[in-house]
């Protein structure tokens, strides 16, 4: 049974009239009388009795019109799961942009679409790279650039670095103020953690150890506890800093970040991740990211 042909005997049957029906589908009267017809062949019964008053359902037609309703309804339904953002919403995320940026986004887009059932995973980029590769995130934030052929990505936010270090501290000019330093950093996979090693590499400084984190809450009351120095965005520095901690500059070449949205290429957006991406990139909505953290 075409659903199509139940449309039309649905339009029919609420006006009683063909005439009606075809001016309400903007088809010409003989379809609608043909795709009446080719129902009623169909099903090998009479649906509607023809009279100068119109057309009235026949005691078959009366059955049929009831599980036409269903049925179109549950059409619509299915029509709407795609078009309607709902269901689940998988994101990922590194800590500093979860903390920092994410929060005024989701409320933003809670609010705009609250059938939408969102998880959100922290990790370092590397790990969040391969979850979405492995199907297993819908995107994720991550330090970018990311250069993979299975991968399309899109800036999110550009960020300046500091180092920070407990208010104590003394003055850091250079890399070689950090030799025999402990630097404080996330685990093996984070951005921030190569760039800062790379720069200490690069001026052939080796900190006497590192010591790694899972969490910023974790890292940073260790920076404020004089324990290490630690490598973050300055918004960050500035969220958690209230006077507990002291921020230095770095060379421009190791000054700053980029953070970008990643998705999988081969994968279809559900209106729910269409949507979360359309609200990511409007320009006031980024203005208030920025704005929530000062």
């Amino acid at each position: 049974m075409d659903v199509r042909d139940l449309q039309f005997f649905q339009s029919v049957a609420r006006h009683k009239s063909v005439t009606k029906a075809a001016e309400e589908l903007n088809y010409v009267q003989s379809n609608v009388t043909t795709r009446i017809t080719r129902l009623e062949k169909k099903l090998k019964t009479k649906l509607f009795y023809r009279n100068g008053k119109g057309m009235t359902l026949t005691p078959a037609g009366r059955i049929l019109i009831h599980y036409a309703d269903r049925i179109l309804q549950l059409v619509r339904e299915a029509e709407n799961a795609f078009l309607m953002p709902q269901g689940p919403l998988k994101l990922g995320s590194t800590e500093s942009t979860a903390s920092i940026h994410l929060p005024a986004l989701l409320i933003e887009y809670h609010h705009s679409c609250p059938d939408v059932d969102v998880s959100l995973t922290t990790a370092s980029s590397e790990q969040l790279i391969e979850q979405v590769l492995r199907y297993e995130l819908d995107g994720a934030f991550v330090v970018g650039p990311v250069n993979h052929p299975d991968l399309r990505s899109s800036v999110f936010m550009e960020e300046e670095l500091v180092l920070i270090s407990s208010p104590h501290h003394g003055p850091i000019s250079s890399a070689s103020d950090l030799q025999d330093q402990t630097i404080l950093v996330f685990n093996t996979g984070c951005c921030y953690r190569a760039i800062l090693e790379n720069w200490l590499r690069a001026e052939g400084v080796r900190p006497v150890k590192r010591m790694e984190f899972s969490t910023l809450d974790g890292l940073i009351g260790c920076v404020k506890a004089g324990l290490g120095v630690a490598l973050v965005s300055r918004l960050v520095a500035q969220e958690y800093r209230r006077g507990e901690t002291r921020l230095h500059s770095v060379p421009s070449d190791y000054s700053r970040a980029t953070t970008v949205f990643i998705q999988r290429n081969d994968v279809q957006q559900t209106p729910a991740l269409a949507h979360f991406i359309k609200l990511m990139e409007q320009p006031d909505i980024k203005e208030k990211l920025i704005a929530s953290t000062k």
